[in-house]
């Protein structure tokens, strides 16, 4: 059988181990309050011992490398990216940028004048 507290084997008809007896020792209840006592059955002997505490030490360091390794990768791709982002925004901005001599019109007509059109040194009579 377990013990109630730890589930460590116990002598047959006791509830708690040694350990646990000295431990509930240090912290004393009034004799007059109730106190309930699980029942025993097959599912709680031992329930606790079964328990998982988590991984080893190692796996735990396994575990944060390979965090440390993925946020590594996160934190050089975010870069890279940021600065491709910021020279394509440099580029866009050079290329609406007003430059000595320029003027508002010159700027948005991308398009050069075609040679059937006028050229601005016609007059309204030549063609």
């Amino acid at each position: 059988m377990g013990c109630l507290r730890c589930g460590r084997e116990v002598e047959e008809g006791q509830a708690f181990c040694q350990d646990c007896l000295i431990e509930m020792g240090k912290y004393p209840i009034d004799p007059n309050t109730v106190v309930q006592i699980p029942v025993r059955t097959d599912g709680t002997a031992g329930k606790k011992a079964a328990r998982r505490r988590g991984p080893s030490p190692e796996e735990q360091i396994q575990i944060l490398k390979r965090r440390v390794r993925i946020l590594t990768a996160a934190v050089i791709l975010l870069a890279i990216l940021s600065i491709s982002l910021s020279v394509l925004a440099y580029r866009i901005q050079e290329q609406y940028r007003f430059r000595p001599g320029q003027n508002y019109t010159s700027v948005i007509s991308t398009q050069p004048p075609s040679a059937s059109g006028p050229t601005g040194t016609e007059t309204l009579g030549e063609k």
